[in-house]
């Protein structure tokens, strides 16, 4: 039931209006509490004991109620206890209403145990994890993000691409969308979920070795390393920018730190592991949602990309991608205070260049005007100091808050508004056939950029595959393999408005050439599976995945789909939209495919299926695909 609920909400906060963070919470919370009068106690609690920090209008240096929608209960609880950072603004508080709190403002019920007890391997608890068994690991599954998995690694070959079959499925408990892709390391895959669980699965099997839990959910994936004393260490990040080191053979939290400076502060992109630094996306997401409230003075925050020390959590630098601070700029219609500049979120994964000693990070829109020139922008970030080397900017003058999309409260919508035309998707460091390196990066414009490396980021070509919009042409990403850059183009005619109206729409799948962008081949997305599919969409959002022969690309339509790279004819072809028997006893479905590609490693192809944002189709579940005679 809470599945479908926040799924519910989901939906209709990224699809209609995109409704006010309080409006999509009220929802959820009057579903799940149990009785009206619970419910009425426990808004009536908060308005007493926290609004007054913690309202929708808040705007200084404590987390507004979206913010504190996005912990889990226990976080919330704890951080009310004993020894918590609000214990003495609780004090008075009782045990009962730290959780009724904690319920409250998360929409889902404290809980001791995750899991049930047969969910768990015999053998379960903290194991060492040896670094060197590492077959994926990151956004593009190296420091480069190309998304491309070698034979050896992969373990899968074209030829056997017909004889996949589902070999098991993993329901993560309440969730409505799988975003996070596994670290497939060993004889485990550890991934985790939109509530904050950390699960480390014997990747055979599914069974769950040990889980951790983050104070919110966790968006990007986790990353593994040794420490100079030679332990196996699990990096995670959580939503509300929080990082943690814990020892995988303990399960010990050897440090954690917030990394975010702004209380909006969010992280929704996958973190980067290169030697002793730890690389972390920051983005505005709660702003971005936020600003629908026209009490709320937007905007201040600005989005970000910090290096933290992997030995001691200690912040080594943090650059914002807006260099000014904001100031006062004026009132919107109703009086309330406004702030410039803002925005320009990290809403992706970092690429890190080794060679040139350069991160590559991409920015998203302006929260408020003036817009600058960073936003919207590839950025090259010194590895060593965080400073700017060089900015490629797609599109100027963008700014967008979720106010935009309002037809009544869009007080707080920057004017005019900018089409919100983010680089939504990790850039890719790629070498060309001919040996030069370039930068390929995909824009929800529906525009891919070549840029040069060695020349300040010039551009060396650049192709229109899509319409474009606030969801994408190019939303997550793209992969190569050196050959040929891959592209899935979400154009979705019914929902959004384009940004290229004179051209077709095109959502499907393109493969470009390296060389000088030309389209080599395109598949477009089926126009015969969404028949009687509420949120189902005839498009190609999530990231693709590529091994030698084949691309792996997921559909809003719930089909994962193995392409030849010759040509793009289809190999293989799974609907995940149905209910699913589990390996942890979890009620899962399938649903709409969004977010990061597929993981290819050891025989194993993992499909995460389900994203309720943005009016699409909700899910729960985690796919492990294989040739059953070769599985491990």
């Amino acid at each position: 039931m809470l599945a479908t609920l926040c799924g519910f909400c989901s939906m209709i906060y990224s699809t209609f209006p995109r409704l006010l963070p309080f409006v999509a919470a009220t929802a959820v919370f009057a579903a799940v509490i149990p009785t009206e009068t619970v419910a009425q106690d426990a808004g009536d609690l908060f308005r007493n004991a926290c609004a007054e920090c913690h309202s929708g209008t808040q705007s200084g240096r404590t987390p507004n109620r979206f913010s504190l929608s996005q912990l889990t209960p226990r976080a919330i609880v704890a951080a009310l206890g004993e020894g918590g950072v609000m214990s003495s603004e609780a004090g008075e508080l009782s045990a009962a209403q730290r959780i009724m709190l904690g319920e409250y403002l998360t929409g889902r019920a404290y809980s001791e145990e995750v899991l049930p007890a047969s969910a768990y391997c015999a053998d379960a608890g903290p194991t060492r994890v040896n670094v060197n068994d590492v077959a994926w690991m990151g956004f593009g599954a190296d420091l480069a993000g190309t998304g491309f998995q070698p034979a050896q690694r992969a373990g899968l070959s074209a030829e056997e691409i017909d004889d996949l079959e589902l070999l098991w499925a993993f329901g993560f408990p309440d969730a409505s969308q799988v975003r996070t892709k596994p670290t497939v390391v060993g004889d485990l895959a550890i991934v985790g979920d939109q509530f904050g669980t950390v699960f480390a699965l014997h990747a055979a099997t599914g069974c769950v070795q040990w889980t951790f839990e983050a104070e919110a959910g966790v968006r990007g994936g986790v990353l593994v390393g040794e420490d100079d004393d030679g332990r196996s260490i699990a990096y995670i990040v959580d939503a509300r920018t929080t990082a943690y080191a814990v020892d995988t053979q303990s399960g010990d939290v050897l440090w954690q730190t917030r990394v975010g400076w702004h209380p909006e502060s969010n992280n929704t992109g996958h973190a980067v592991l290169h030697e002793n630094k730890l690389i972390v996306p920051i983005s505005t997401m709660g702003e971005v949602v936020s600003a629908g409230d026209p009490r709320y003075e937007c905007c201040t925050s600005s989005g970000a990309v910090a290096a933290l020390d992997t030995s001691t959590g200690d912040l080594l630098w943090y650059h914002r991608v807006i260099p000014e601070y904001p100031e006062e700029a004026g009132k919107n219609a109703i009086g309330t205070q406004l702030w410039a500049p803002s925005g320009a979120p990290v809403w992706s994964s970092p690429t890190v260049d080794v060679a040139r000693g350069v991160v590559y990070a991409g920015s998203g829109e302006n929260l408020s005007r003036p817009a600058n020139e960073t936003s919207d922008a590839i950025l090259a970030i010194d590895l060593d100091t965080g400073e700017l080397d060089w900015i490629f900017q797609a599109t100027e003058d963008d700014a967008f808050t979720m106010a935009c999309s309002s037809s009544r409260n869009r007080q707080n919508c920057p004017s005019p508004p900018g089409p919100d035309l983010d680089f939504g998707m990790a850039p890719i460091l790629v070498e060309r056939p001919d040996g030069k390196e370039i930068l390929v990066a995909g824009q929800k414009s529906g525009t891919v950029w070549a840029l040069d490396p060695d020349n300040d980021g010039d551009v060396l070509w650049s192709t229109q595959i899509g319409r474009g919009s606030a969801l994408g042409g190019i939303h997550w990403g793209m992969a190569t393999d050196g050959h040929l850059v891959y592209a899935a183009n979400a154009d979705r005619p019914a929902e959004i408005v384009s940004v290229n109206p004179d051209m077709e729409w095109s959502p499907g799948l393109f493969a470009l050439d390296l060389m000088d962008g030309g389209v080599v081949w395109s598949v477009p997305a089926p126009d015969d599976t969404c028949t009687d599919r509420p949120g189902c969409w005839q498009a190609n959002s999530a990231a693709p995945t590529v091994i030698p022969g084949v691309v792996f690309a997921g559909g809003l339509d719930g089909h994962i789909r193995a392409h030849a790279t010759d040509d793009g004819r289809v190999l293989w072809d799974f609907d995940t939209v149905r209910d699913f028997e589990t390996v942890n006893g979890i009620s899962a479905r399938g649903g709409a495919i969004d977010g990061p590609g597929p993981v290819i490693a050891n025989g194993l192809v993992f499909v995460n299926s389900g994203y309720a944002s943005f009016g699409q189709m909700p899910g729960n579940v985690l796919l492990v695909f294989g040739v059953r005679g070769d599985a491990p």
